[in-house]
């Protein structure tokens, strides 16, 4: 996960995130979003090599169903990105 944040981010890749997973989620603002973000910056980006990254698959945090939808970790930081766009 690289922090080029929404510098890679056409309109098109955009739209299709937004389309596939969802606009901001209810009761979040964005403010809350960015932290959150930073929070998997934090967490992840110094421990792992891109590669390893790519592979790690997490439970959607957004996802009220049981079981929640899994996605990979790098998909949901993209979506995040969208949103914030």
């Amino acid at each position: 996960m690289s922090q080029t944040r929404l510098a890679n981010l056409s309109p098109a890749k955009r739209k299709r995130l937004l389309k596939t997973y969802g606009p901001c989620p209810a009761g979040y603002t964005h403010q809350d979003l960015e932290r959150f973000l930073d929070l998997l910056y934090g967490l992840y980006s110094y421990l792992y090599t891109p590669e390893e990254l790519r592979q790690i698959i997490v439970s959607d945090p957004f996802d009220h169903a049981q079981p929640p939808r899994s996605l990979k970790l790098v998909e949901l930081v993209v979506w995040l990105e969208a949103i914030l766009a």
